[in-house]
């Protein structure tokens, strides 16, 4: 296990007591993340994303299998030449091919494997750098940066499980992490007592989240005008939810993102667009005919290349996610994305909601399953369709049970049913969620 993982994932539940001192002595700022992380932030504007384009393709025709084999000793020398010769690849793509998809250069100790959410169908195993954290979180931070964030202490509302603790502390990335599962009107006056506790300001959120521990607080009366910003990634912001947080002047940064990390773009509530951060990776916008999206107001998929990831490169990758061009220029800028991360909602017994980005099944189950897919036809209840492969054994069924049963507060509440064949809409999409409950 990396020091990276190890602090992610082991440290924060030690004693609170413990990491409540190291959190009072963590006055490091940036520098707890190393300085390739301090190079990388500071370098972030002088990035010029045709060189970055042209390297990462040449490398990739160079080194990569995949690309080798479809392009043969092809050198691309400008951006156009890029637009012109190099085709497009999808999930399906990378799947059916996914060892040619590795550089012959990688190095197997540098590298970490995971998944796509397990929430779109078959997921896609990634093959990413160990060093990743050095970037990914140096445009996290810059985005952060928009609303007053400095390295503050924030609080953690999104899928973590803490069983019979209230909260947990991670005293390097000082972060404050809460159950979202058990998001009730008790439970938020016990977040926001700590929240004043920590002297929190940034609460980092599915949107959900944030809008349904906000209305608790709201609800009992209690002031949550300290908050400066909720952080918020993995869903859309619905019109409900906008308006709500408008009308209570709550402030929100909306970051949109994926596993395959080709794409950031992030947005103010005040503003309906998301800025395309131009030296994280290429964001192309394309029409149902692969031409490019050039008039604003006409929506296009959008489609990603990496700039930073030589051992797994995905070029020209359709990420099944749609939006509608607002602008081009020097960072494109678009608005209403739709597709894998529009907003869906699992209804509990008590009345509350839990995104269905909680369900997300990242890790080793995800590679013995071809597809999964939730059903709600009953408030509070939860049925999940697996199409489970040769590695699918007993303990994964317990797993997903017990997975599920925390979100549905109880096992007796999900049921799994095995199949082929997941249920696609007559258009030929697929929906992650299919809910008959009215809300």
């Amino acid at each position: 296990m990396s020091i990276a993982d190890y602090i992610k994932n082991i440290l924060p539940y030690w004693p609170n007591w413990i990491n409540f001192i190291l959190l009072k002595l963590n006055i490091f700022g940036g520098l707890v993340y190393g300085s390739a992380y301090r190079k990388f932030k500071t370098t972030i504007d002088t990035i010029n994303p045709v060189d970055k384009l042209l390297e990462i393709v040449n490398y990739a025709i160079k080194h990569v299998p995949y690309y080798r084999k479809r392009y043969g000793d092809l050198i691309i020398h400008s951006k156009q030449e890029f637009e012109e010769k190099i085709g497009f690849i999808d999930k399906d793509e990378v799947m059916s091919h996914w060892d040619e998809f590795l550089s012959d250069e990688i190095d197997w100790s540098k590298c970490h494997t995971g998944t796509t959410g397990g929430t779109s169908g078959k997921p896609l195993k990634l093959v990413t750098p160990r060093n990743r954290y050095s970037w990914e979180l140096a445009y996290m931070h810059r985005l952060w940066n928009k609303v007053g964030w400095n390295y503050d202490v924030r609080g953690i509302i999104r899928n973590h499980n803490l069983k019979e603790r209230d909260y947990v502390i991670n005293p390097i990335m000082k972060e404050i992490i809460f159950d979202s599962h058990k998001m009730s009107e008790s439970y938020a006056l016990r977040v926001y007592q700590v929240l004043r506790k920590f002297k929190v300001k940034y609460i980092t959120a599915y949107p959900s989240n944030a809008y349904q521990f906000s209305s608790f607080c709201i609800k009992q009366k209690l002031d949550i005008s300290f908050i400066k910003a909720f952080l918020c990634g993995s869903e859309g912001v619905t019109y409900e939810q906008k308006h709500f947080f408008e009308r209570n002047n709550i402030k929100i940064l909306s970051w949109y993102g994926h596993s395959e990390k080709l794409i950031l773009g992030s947005n103010e509530l005040s503003s309906s667009f998301f800025t395309m951060e131009r030296g994280y990776g290429l964001c192309e916008l394309l029409d149902s005919n692969d031409v490019s999206v050039d008039n604003a107001g006409e929506m296009g998929e959008l489609v990603g290349t990496t700039y930073h990831n030589y051992y797994f490169p995905l070029i020209r990758y359709k990420t099944g996610d749609y939006a509608t061009l607002a602008s081009r220029g020097e960072n494109m800028q678009v608005t209403d994305i739709v597709g894998r991360r529009e907003n869906t909602l699992i209804y509990r017994r008590d009345g509350t909601t839990i995104p269905l980005t909680v369900l997300n099944l990242h890790g080793v189950f995800n590679e013995h399953i071809d597809g999964i897919q939730y059903f709600q036809e009953k408030t509070g209840y939860i049925k999940v369709l697996i199409i489970k492969n040769s590695q699918y054994t007993d303990a994964d069924e317990d797993f997903i049970k017990e997975h599920l049963g925390v979100a549905m507060d109880g096992k007796q509440y999900v049921s799994i049913v095995y199949s082929d064949n997941l249920v696609f809409q007559p258009n030929g999409k697929f929906l992650p969620l299919i809910s008959k409950i009215q809300a």
